[in-house]
């Protein structure tokens, strides 16, 4: 495993990774920041830890880690390119969608490029590090850039699956289906409760257990046959009151995944074709 990594990015996803990698040993050598706010989060954070600009001159080390948005990967790894030192041999970057090749200019530079996704959420970048124990992470590019993205993350206590470029956007989606939406759906619940006169941290304490409850029971199941709930119950009339009681794009949400909820249902043979058919019929005709 290479001992010493450049880091890209001073962000959420950054920060929490060199946090990291500096609590297991491994070694940054320095972490390229935007902005002044970035050099002194970084002297906050990870005192010791030199802070370069974009413009200033690379340190050596083998390997190179991008923790910056997509969008910019390719220009950032082209920007980098001409200022890349003869003993960095691996480039990664953190995109759970993009493809290892987009650092193909730090390719042209003699890089094994690839990506390496750590399948987590980072909050906050200055609060508490994030645990990485046990968490998936998802590598992809060429040969050698595989092998160091998964001993990097089993210096981490991580467990590396490998994907293929084309299969990313599909894994990606999934992750987001699982973490963004399930984040909206409990805040846009929440707000229902506060809107019927609940104080908003009750309504947080109050959605806490039936949502830890379901999400560790949809973890748990193999399918659908643990949901609970109306739809569960083939209740027709009581996802019709749901649906009056909703404003217009709540409603419209609930419905969007409650129609899922009865295709994974009826596969597996929990409702009937006709309740299926009635609980459809009444999430559709409400217009």
């Amino acid at each position: 495993m290479l001992s010493q990594w450049f880091l890209v990015g001073a962000g959420r996803c950054g920060l929490q990774l060199a946090r990291a990698m500096t609590a297991a040993g491994i070694g940054i050598v320095g972490i390229q920041v935007r902005s002044p706010r970035g050099h002194a989060r970084v002297r906050r954070i990870l005192p010791g830890v030199p802070a370069f600009g974009p413009g200033e001159v690379l340190p050596a080390a083998p390997g190179i880690l991008l923790a910056v948005p997509d969008s910019v990967i390719p220009s950032c790894a082209k920007a980098l390119a001409p200022r890349l030192r003869r003993t960095t041999s691996i480039a990664l970057h953190t995109s759970g969608l993009v493809p290892g090749i987009a650092l193909a200019p730090l390719a042209g530079r003699g890089c094994r490029v690839g990506s390496f996704h750590p399948l987590v959420s980072f909050p906050t970048a200055t609060g508490t590090v994030v645990p990485l124990a046990g968490v998936v992470a998802a590598v992809e590019g060429d040969a050698g850039a595989v092998r160091e993205a998964g001993a990097l993350a089993r210096a981490l206590g991580m467990r590396p699956i490998r994907l293929s470029a084309t299969a990313k956007p599909r894994y990606h989606a999934a992750a987001a289906l699982a973490a963004n939406m399930t984040h909206t759906l409990v805040a846009v619940a929440r707000a229902q409760f506060v809107q019927v006169g609940m104080p908003p941290r009750l309504a947080a304490r109050a959605l806490r257990p039936l949502v830890t409850g379901s999400v560790e029971a949809a973890l748990s199941a193999r399918g659908f046959e643990m949901l609970t709930g109306p739809v569960a119950r083939g209740d027709v009339a009581v996802v019709r009151s749901h649906l009056q009681a909703l404003p217009g794009r709540v409603a419209t949400a609930y419905s969007a995944v409650a129609l899922l909820a009865i295709a994974g249902l009826a596969e597996q043979g929990l409702i009937s074709k006709k309740q299926a058919q009635e609980l459809g019929l009444a999430l559709t005709s409400q217009a």
